[in-house]
């Protein structure tokens, strides 16, 4: 396994350059705010909630960019308490305007029923069920192991911690351990583990996002027959790359 001291190093380098900069260029895609909303209050929290539901193998910017176009244009279906009683089918058109869902069917009823599920448990408050369990990203991974039938996409290895940690960074909610939960890594994320000589089946929460950043844009080490990066210059760690020039 990868020394705590070698993840610690790149999280100080690749966290803040994902939520500022940018990872070539390209921030935290869920973290600006759509108009209308305020941040970490209820009607967030979901918004942040059913994107991340449908998340899962998707082209992030693309994605929170079609999220935030079709909450400016039809917020009531992001709306929990709406969706608990909504039939899937008549929300595929209005999921679709913007292409926020890409399998039709199957992410207009993941859609439908994460609304349904927060409505049964919370009373369609995120809030309640954060405080239910005290803020404790474990506690909460706990009750959505328990309750799969429930939670079916929000109880996934991939999908809840990245949905928790969601929470706590672009809503602004205080969860305790979110960002080392962890999480099996994309396929970007395995080139960029990979270049960085990051072992092992899992990555904290809060490296995956930017390590999905990084690997879909710069770790490219072996392209025509080379064994050096050629983004090395604009990748924030490539000081921890075995394929940049040292």
């Amino acid at each position: 396994m990868t020394p705590p001291e070698k993840i610690a190093q790149i999280r100080q380098i690749i966290s803040p350059a994902y939520v500022g900069s940018g990872i070539f260029g390209l921030r935290d895609p869920a973290r600006p705010l759509p108009p209308g909303l305020q941040r970490g209050e209820d009607s967030h929290l979901a918004y942040l909630t059913l994107v991340y539901a449908i998340s899962w193998g998707r082209e992030p910017q693309q994605l929170w960019q079609s999220a935030a176009q079709t909450h400016a244009s039809d917020p009531e279906i992001f709306n929990l308490k709406f969706l608990a009683y909504a039939n899937p089918k008549d929300l595929i058109t209005r999921l679709s305007t913007f292409k926020l869902i890409k399998k039709i069917k199957t992410d207009a009823t993941v859609w439908q029923r994460t609304g349904q599920a927060v409505v049964m448990r919370a009373s369609g408050s995120l809030s309640t069920l954060l405080v239910d369990h005290n803020y404790d990203a474990a506690a909460l991974q706990t009750m959505l192991q328990k309750n799969k039938a429930t939670f079916p996409v929000l109880s996934g290895k991939q999908t809840a911690p990245r949905w928790l940690h969601g929470l706590a960074t672009a809503g602004a909610q205080p969860i305790i351990g979110s960002a080392n939960m962890p999480v099996p890594p994309s396929p970007a994320a395995q080139k960029a583990m990979q270049s960085l000589h990051l072992n092992g089946s899992t990555l904290p929460a809060d490296l995956f996002a930017p390590l999905d950043q990084l690997g879909a844009i710069g770790c490219k080490p072996n392209q025509r027959g080379t064994s050096t990066c050629k983004a090395h210059l604009q990748c924030p760690v490539s000081i921890h790359c075995q394929f940049s020039p040292q």
